[in-house]
């Protein structure tokens, strides 16, 4: 039996000025009887000695534990080994143990609008304690799972310390959740207890999001929450303020005797959101999450007492949890719950609080890097030692920039994952920075690239893997009880062995660098589609023998992917334009417009590996013009010559047929041939051709505008071919009408009234108002081009005046209820404080994503316009892309800088977009006391997009309403289920 109480006086300790690495490093020659000089040998020795690597971790960490070192590990199968079943720890006592002075710095807590807190390591370790007290007096217990919807504030912080300290589990979320998210993760975790921070949430954690919560959470037993707004009932279960509770706990009541656990105790349960079904739920443990974070930050950080780590994230990422355990190296940590104003907020922040080690993100290095901002000749940054980056790619510029702009730091590129809490690729504190590598594999870890053939492989892009247990790993997924979805999301692959879902890099010096995510899954323009759907479809044609689905870079539009189809013919089948055509005609009928491929290639055989494997990836990587890897891992390497020349051969004839358009004279097939990027025949189906609804919109915005007349979407979809478009056009125009009506509804029934968009139709909104739950008439209010009141025509508040006497026509009395996306949303608003002035009741306002005009916005708020635009297309997940599409996003972005080339000539369209921004923007907006439902696009960079607090300036009975998507994809078919959903259950909310 060994109990380690307190840390031994020198235990793990290195000598001034060598990094803890060189200590650690002589304790592990001692176990090989060898020197182990450098990195990479130190590495073999972790992994092919790990038990002895662990259980020297354990105990030259001077972590507190009790219990017996023996057995380290179970067995060897990643799958099912434990580690460490005869230690028992807490993680809250590690984190919090005194180191020799508790008047050392612990916590900082930062905020926009109030001064920081400070906690000293002695005052956090007392609050932590008096916390624990009161959640046991509230009953939390061991076995108990905690719900945390709260910013990243020490509040937070001591609250899941306590936590941890009962021996309870906790699930963290961000505040600006809504109810759906945080139901989809919670309902699987079932927690007893809901912990809230309602203030500056917007939405999620406001009054109503907590009994929306509460609703769906039946296990839900008591509430407690951070802030200091009024208490209000959720539904019969007691709601009391966690403050109050610990004010109550007397003095001397509050002991740190916290319980000692096993080792893998459930600690966190975590999310990562799967290719399909609901968001894994990872149980992660106390022992394991402790023991990686202590050897990531004292050996790959050189994280110490007196070092002051700041890193960027939420509540809701695994960074947030990583930061907590540096509090057992001693390290003062500083958060931050504020806003990103500009490139300077997060640097005058590290120099303002003299953080050493500053975690951030590629996106938040690009944004300072295209804003010229130089930190290095703006704040004072003599503290700073070493910047951390993960949440993407970081590119070789990057580098370049933060020695230019920085100063000579080292950039560490660190990357892992929510599914090990860690990291199998970071920095190194005795090598050098490679631009554009992480410095290092993880130790401990045996991470490895494997290649189709499941071979390891060095200097090529393979699969990443661990091969060996490692203590981190998750205990397992909550609603699994038999473990089927935690072995086919890791281990299904190679049966053993961690298959992480990243692509990977590894040289012989051990740096890396990752490629991006492995799995199958296409991603065109932001819509996930699962290859095998588009297999069982096209494999029901007696002419395919087989296909392969293809994500390729799109050479007509830099940074943007393509779908592809492969297809292998059955003898004696030529791939001619019928047969093409009706390959994308029956994807598109039992598929959807986003299985339609961009382009159908004859090839006459697949690659596949030795086992029988396809490569996508070789496939992938001919059509992208990439060197493929491994060519021996391949059965049939001659099939790429097939792809490359088929591939070839269809660049030619399109490059004939696009040159081809220019001599259409015809105008309706000409703008078909430049909107499809290809001359189609006069009877061939716009969709079947490989159209979408986006492009069917482009299309008649386009020949709205050149021909001055409307044309109505109805009129298309009756026949959506050029000679269906021409003879509707060929009929007398009917006189424009203002109105439109999207859907019949029920006599007597309020009608709900959509206001056109920029370009002056409410196409847009036609698969949403199918989609609704409602028996009341929708109409549409249009200001076509060719109209006397066409966007442009008139100011934005005169528009609104000719709209509400349309609208007053139409329905001359009684309730009505508006709604518009963008612009339509601020004439909407504008209309409904008009016919409120008149005595109408309005008793829906519902604004999807209306940004306010920045004629309305102070000048510093102004320029975040102009920052949320580029956040939008550098910021990881704002559109759904992949790591290579953020990738070629971005080099796109810098390619198209250098280039001197003249803009093309502005279309109808720009022309129309141009004039309503300019209408928008100039827009002065008046106070509407009326309640608005405000609809909150849930993918934008955090805050910049945030005008909530204009709005709630002019309409203070303001309900926020998250809905999937970004703002320009907001409409698009593959959110209308849910924004319907939320869409429907707002106007209930309106009628009650």
């Amino acid at each position: 039996m060994v109990t380690r109480s307190t840390t031994a006086p020198g235990v793990g300790r290195a000598a001034p000025g060598e990094p803890q690495l060189a200590s650690f490093r002589a304790v592990c020659e001692q176990l090989a009887g060898r020197e182990l000089r450098g990195a990479t040998a130190l590495h073999e020795f972790s992994v092919s000695s790990s038990r002895e690597f662990w259980q020297a971790l354990l105990h030259w960490s001077g972590l507190l534990w009790e219990g017996t070192s023996e057995p380290v590990c179970t067995g060897d199968d990643v799958e099912t080994a434990r580690f460490f079943p005869g230690v028992r720890l807490n993680y809250a006592e590690n984190v919090l143990c005194p180191l020799g002075d508790d008047d050392a710095p612990a916590l900082t807590s930062v905020h926009a609008t109030r001064p920081a807190e400070h906690l000293t390591r002695g005052e956090l370790r007392s609050a932590v304690a008096r916390t624990a007290a009161a959640l046991r007096t509230a009953g939390v217990g061991p076995s108990d799972t905690v719900a945390s919807v709260a910013p990243n504030h020490a509040g937070t912080v001591v609250a899941a310390l306590a936590v941890a300290a009962i021996g309870a589990t906790l699930s963290s979320a961000t505040p600006d959740m809504g109810p759906g998210t945080l139901l989809g993760r919670f309902g699987q975790v079932r927690p007893a207890v809901l912990l809230v921070d309602r203030t500056g949430t917007g939405a999620g954690a406001d009054g109503d999001g907590v009994a929306a919560l509460v609703a769906g959470l039946p296990e839900v037993r008591q509430v407690l929450v951070l802030d200091d707004e009024p208490l209000a009932a959720v539904g019969g279960v007691p709601v009391a303020r966690l403050a109050e509770l610990v004010a109550a706990v007397p003095d001397g009541a509050a002991p740190e005797d916290w319980p000692r656990l096993p080792f893998d105790h459930p600690l966190w349960v975590m999310f990562s959101s799967g290719t399909t079904g609901p968001p894994k739920a990872m149980v992660h443990g106390a022992g394991g999450s402790l023991l990686e974070h202590v050897k990531e930050h004292r050996l790959h950080g050189d994280l110490r007492r007196g070092d002051v780590l700041y890193f960027h994230t939420t509540t809701a990422w695994m960074m947030w949890n990583w930061q907590l355990s540096a509090l057992a190296v001693g390290a003062h940590v500083v958060l931050y719950d504020g806003p990103v104003d500009g490139p300077e907020t997060l640097w005058r922040l590290v120099a303002e609080h003299g953080v050493t080690v500053f975690g951030t993100s590629p996106a938040y290095l690009q944004l300072c890097q295209d804003e010229g901002y130089r930190p290095r000749d703006a704040v004072d940054l003599r503290a700073l030692r070493a910047v951390l980056s993960t949440g993407a790619v970081l590119h070789d510029w990057q580098f370049d920039w933060l020695a230019d702009a920085v100063g000579d730091v080292p950039l560490q590129s660190v990357s892992g994952g929510t599914d090990i809490v860690g990291c199998f690729v970071l920095g190194h504190p005795e090598l050098p920075v490679q631009r554009g590598r992480s410095q290092a594999l993880s130790l401990g870890l045996d991470v490895a690239a494997l290649d189709d053939a499941g071979v390891p492989v060095l200097g090529e892009v393979g699969e990443l893997v661990c091969r060996r247990p490692f203590p981190s790993r998750p205990v397992g997924f909550l609603a699994d009880p038999d473990g089927r979805r935690f072995h086919e999301a890791y281990f299904a692959d190679h049966p053993g062995v961690w298959t992480h879902g990243d692509r990977i890099e590894i040289a012989a010096d051990g740096s890396a660098r990752v490629h991006g995510r492995s799995d199958g899954v296409l991603n065109i323009d932001g819509i996930r589609i699962g290859p095998s759907e588009i297999y069982t479809i096209v494999r029901r044609l007696p002419e395919v023998a087989d296909a392969m689905a293809l994500e390729q870079q799109d050479p007509t539009r830099p940074g943007a992917a393509r779908l592809v189809l492969l297809v292998v013919l059955t003898p004696g089948t030529t791939l001619d334009d019928d047969l093409a055509q009706r390959v994308r005609a029956v994807l598109r009928r039992q598929g959807s417009a986003a299985h339609v491929p961009s382009l159908v290639l004859q090839v006459e055989d697949l690659p596949v590996t030795h086992n029988g494997k396809k490569s996508e990836r070789a496939a992938r990587d001919t059509l992208d013009g990439v060197p493929v890897r491994n060519l021996a891992a391949l059965r049939n390497p001659a099939s790429l010559a097939g792809i490359a020349t088929a591939a070839q051969q269809a660049a030619r004839a399109d490059a004939a047929r696009r040159e081809a358009v220019d001599d259409i004279p015809d105008g309706v097939a000409r703008a078909f041939a430049e909107v499809l990027h290809a001359p189609v025949d006069e009877g061939t189906h716009f969709f079947d051709a490989g159209g979408t609804s986006r492009q069917s919109m482009t299309l008649l915005r386009r020949l709205r505008g050149e021909l001055g007349r409307p044309i109505g979407m109805d009129d298309f979809l009756a026949d959506p071919t050029v000679r269906g478009l021409r003879a509707a056009l060929a009929a007398d125009p009917a006189p424009a009408d203002a109105v439109e009506r999207l859907r019949e509804g029920a006599a007597g029934v309020p009608p709900l009234v959509f206001v056109h968009g920029v370009h002056g139709d409410t196409d847009l909104y036609r698969s949403l108002v199918q989609a609704l739950e409602t028996d009341a008439p929708v109409y549409g209010l249009t200001a076509h081009p060719g109209t006397g009141h066409a966007v442009g025509t008139l100011s934005l508040a005169d528009l609104a005046r000719r709209h509400v006497e349309t609208l007053t026509a139409l329905v001359p009395d009684g309730p009505v209820r508006l709604a518009g996306y963008s612009f339509g949303g601020l004439v909407a608003f504008e209309m409904a404080g008009l016919l409120t002035a008149r005595g109408r009741e309005v008793t829906f306002l519902g604004l999807l994503d209306t940004l306010p005009p920045s004629s309305q916005l102070s000048d510093g708020a102004r320029r975040l316009y102009h920052l949320a635009g580029r956040l939008a297309h550098t910021l990881p997940g704002m559109g759904e892309v992949t790591a290579g599409q953020f990738r070629r996003r971005v080099a796109d972005r810098l390619l198209r800088r250098r280039r001197a080339a003249s803009p093309a000539p502005a279309t109808a369209p720009d022309r129309e977009l141009a004039r309503g921004e300019e209408l928008f923007h100039a827009h002065r907006w008046s106070r509407h006391p009326g309640p608005v439902s405000y609809f909150r696009a849930r993918r934008r960079p955090p805050v910049v997009l945030n005008h909530l607090y204009a709005w709630r300036r002019v309409a203070p009975d303001l309900t926020v309403v998250d809905v999937p998507g970004a703002h320009d994809d907001l409409l698009a078919a593959e959110h209308t289920p849910e924004l319907a959903a939320r869409f429907s259950a707002a106007l209930r909310r309106s009628a009650a």
